[in-house]
């Protein structure tokens, strides 16, 4: 079933908790914004109407709460609105995008920037901004209940393999999982994405003529 017709760009989707409503990214007037459409299908609504660029949105635990980045500042940041609709509140200071909330809903994570290697966190109200992971960047990976995957894109020369890390939210101890073939995956969206259990994990690998999904089983 088709959701939406734009006649450019819409991507990025993201369900809600209660799988009631999937927020995603559009161009329909010049720039990109940030709409939410009901998961059975019908008019989906503008969320934000900036003469900026809005992009990667994704869902607080709650419901109550959109995350996404715009560079309404000239920068690009991390905002949230109110599912419903309503004023955005920046949230981060030093450069964001791709947030993601933490299970327990006290933190969001995100990239700091898009160009460069850095996993970063900040209170959900915004707030100190810590690096956590050093070596993971923009669309490889992914929150599950216990910790992040992520695939680690340390400089290693020659290296023709890409290590699958997890950080442990317990431990915080990082740990590698598996190791990837070839260091080029993922094409322009998110690339990695694991299953709530932690068995199953989905990557992209791509090359110069097409891309495809993997599935990694017995994960943990």
């Amino acid at each position: 079933m088709q959701l939406t017709s734009f006649a450019a760009h819409a991507g990025s989707p993201r369900w809600s908790p209660d799988g009631l409503r999937i927020a995603f990214d559009g161009v329909s007037a010049g720039n990109r914004d940030i709409y939410v459409i009901a998961a059975q299908g019908g008019s989906p609504r503008r969320m934000t109407t900036e003469p900026s660029e809005e992009s990667r949105p994704s869902f607080s635990n709650d419901g109550r709460w959109i995350y996404f980045m715009s560079d309404r500042t000239g920068t690009r940041q991390i905002w949230k609105m109110p599912s419903q609709g309503g004023t955005a509140v920046q949230v981060t200071r030093q450069g964001g995008l791709e947030p993601i909330e933490s299970p327990d809903g006290k933190l969001l994570y995100y990239v700091h920037d898009r160009n460069a290697l850095g996993l970063r966190s900040v209170p959900v109200d915004g707030g100190e901004e810590l690096t956590v992971l050093e070596s993971a960047r923009l669309s490889y990976w992914n929150i599950s209940p216990t910790g992040i995957y992520f695939a680690d894109f340390s400089p290693a020369r020659g290296a023709t393999t890409l290590p699958l890390k997890f950080y442990s939210f317990q431990t915080h101890n990082v740990t590698e999982v598996v190791k990837l073939e070839g260091r080029r995956l993922g094409g322009g969206g998110p690339a990695l994405s694991v299953s709530r259990d932690d068995r199953w994990a989905l990557f992209t690998r791509y090359n110069p003529r097409n891309s495809d999904l993997f599935l990694i089983e017995n994960l943990r």
